[in-house]
């Protein structure tokens, strides 16, 4: 765990206040104190940065995803690819996210669109719901988190007193983020920082906001760029949708919203 930043407008604005994973600082901070399915898509991302997931984008103006799935956004997934290409040691969570994604689309290189599709297949999507079972239950014990309690931060669904107060360097954080005038006192000194910092955007559903205030210049700001993070919860949502048999009790919250239905669905 990092120091608190007792003075929120110098330069400590952009350091995380802590070293918590990404899916870690969403499920923390997000209304529920659930894993959803974002958790998920934080890691994709975490890997496509990583160079674990290739990614090509045949496309390159900025997109952005509405309120509801159109032929266009479709065509638009069709333009994005992804391909696995993990080398080297990987946490448990990164390597059951990887085999998710290979058992999802019965490949290691597939585009958005035909991935996206895949998910309106039943027998598919109870095959995703059980890895994805599998990958929040490693995901805990990664983190020592259960749902209700994590470190010294959160005890019986409740925040301690240190975590109230990192609670509010994460707000502050937050708002360097997507803050214009702060991003330009105290820009990323790096190309991995530029990109961690849009990755902690993800965390909080600011990530469009945090890069046009950045550099669009990796493979995953570019991705951002054309909305990959909100198609990986449309696409990872759609899949619960279509589940057979919904599953209670389980501790699993999955933030599933059916407007974004892919078409062609049961």
């Amino acid at each position: 765990m990092l120091g608190l930043n007792k003075n929120p407008e110098n330069e400590n604005i952009k350091n995380p206040p802590s070293d918590d994973s990404y899916p870690i600082v969403s499920i923390l901070f997000s209304k529920s104190n659930k894993i959803d399915i974002n958790a998920l898509s934080l890691i994709v991302l975490d890997l496509i940065n990583k160079d674990q997931i290739k990614c090509d984008i045949d496309l390159e103006d900025s997109y952005e995803v509405g309120k509801k799935l159109t032929p266009q956004d479709m065509e638009v997934m069709k333009k994005i690819t992804l391909r696995i290409a993990n080398k080297g040691e990987l946490k448990t969570s990164e390597t059951m996210a990887i085999n998710l994604l290979k058992n999802l689309n019965k490949n290691k290189k597939f585009n958005l669109k035909s991935m996206a599709k895949q998910t309106n297949n039943s027998s598919i999507a109870n095959k995703f719901e059980k890895d994805f079972d599998e990958f929040v239950k490693s995901l805990k014990n990664e983190n020592g988190y259960d749902g209700e309690n994590y470190k010294d931060i959160l005890q019986n669904g409740k925040f301690t007193g240190n975590g109230k107060e990192i609670k509010k360097e994460w707000k502050n954080f937050q708002n360097y983020l997507k803050s214009n005038d702060l991003t330009e006192k105290y820009p990323p000194e790096s190309v991995d920082e530029n990109s961690a910092q849009i990755i902690y955007g993800a965390c909080f559903g600011i990530e469009k906001d945090a890069l046009n205030i950045r550099e669009n210049n990796t493979v995953l700001t570019d991705f951002i760029d054309k909305d990959g993070y909100k198609l990986l919860n449309i696409i990872f949502n759609n899949a619960l949708l279509n589940v057979t048999e919904k599953r209670k009790g389980d501790g699993i919250f999955y933030g599933i919203n059916d407007k974004y239905t892919i078409p062609g669905g049961g």
